[in-house]
């Protein structure tokens, strides 16, 4: 059991350095991320790294919703003995962090620009009335009603340098996030390849009429939706604009992106 923000990633470091062969986060998005970032590192780039196993018990878990993960607990542990493993790319991410240094970070899901920061302050912040886990639904909402579009500056490798005015800009590996949003219905974890999707200017009442096609993964229709793939880009902006990843507030622009093709060994996938 972990106490504090950060645990996970010492503990599973300590695993990795020990020589153990498979590591398992038991927990949520955040869990994993920090596992991820355990077992995983700049250091042990090109080195054998731990296998990495999930068992899906935290407030929220959507990457295992892209793996298809079983609900049964005790199907997933037994699984992690089959001798089944899946390769799957890690992006890479390098940013201001919260105390302002240069940070770098590893995730497997998804990262997320703009109003996906707001969403998971808001969600934290969400009223006890709904409970004392992080609600994303309100976080959403709360989102959508105070935070405006910003500018910011995308260089997408293969696309050149250019501005959007975007509520959120989401670099993903996996599909899902905020607790069962499709945010990006085609991306593929195998690929090589971040799923970017520009989330453009909505108005209030278009944005919030919005949020259902963004739960169905059918936001990519969207006029003010754009959709690209890449392997690296790199984002900054005048405004504040923040960085969540994989469920958790992390940073702030300027920010760098890149995917590391089959890092990562997935037990019992």
């Amino acid at each position: 059991m972990t106490e504090s923000f950060g645990q996970a990633t010492v503990l599973a470091r300590e695993a990795a350095d020990s020589g153990f062969e498979l590591v398992v986060a038991v927990g949520g998005d955040g869990t994993v991320n920090e596992v991820v970032n355990g077992i995983y590192s700049d250091q042990a780039l090109g080195l054998r790294s731990p296998l990495l196993g999930v068992i899906p018990l935290g407030s929220g878990c959507d990457l295992a919703r892209t793996l298809a993960l079983p609900k049964e607990t005790t199907q997933i542990a037994k699984s992690l003995h089959n001798g089944h493993t899946t390769m799957v790319d890690v992006g890479r991410a390098e940013f201001v962090g919260l105390d302002g240094n240069i940070c770098h970070r590893f995730f497997l899901n998804i990262a997320d620009l703009g109003g996906g920061g707001v969403v998971v302050q808001r969600a934290a912040r969400s009223p006890r009335i709904l409970g004392k886990r992080p609600n994303y639904t309100w976080g959403i909402v709360m989102a959508a009603l105070t935070y405006g579009a910003r500018e910011i500056d995308l260089a997408i490798y293969g696309n050149g340098p250019f501005r959007v005015d975007a509520r959120n800009v989401i670099i993903a590996n996996g599909r899902y996030f905020g607790r069962g949003f499709h945010a990006a219905p085609r991306a593929k974890m195998d690929d090589g390849l971040f799923d970017i999707i520009s989330v453009g200017n909505f108005g209030l009442l278009q944005g919030l009429r919005c949020v259902p096609k963004l739960y169905k993964g059918t936001h990519l229709e969207l006029d003010k939706v754009e959709y690209y793939q890449a392997k690296r880009l790199e984002a900054s902006s005048e405004k504040e604009v923040l960085l969540e990843m994989d469920g958790d507030l992390v940073g702030r622009l300027p920010a760098k992106f890149q995917i590391i093709p089959k890092a990562l060994g997935l037990a019992g996938i």
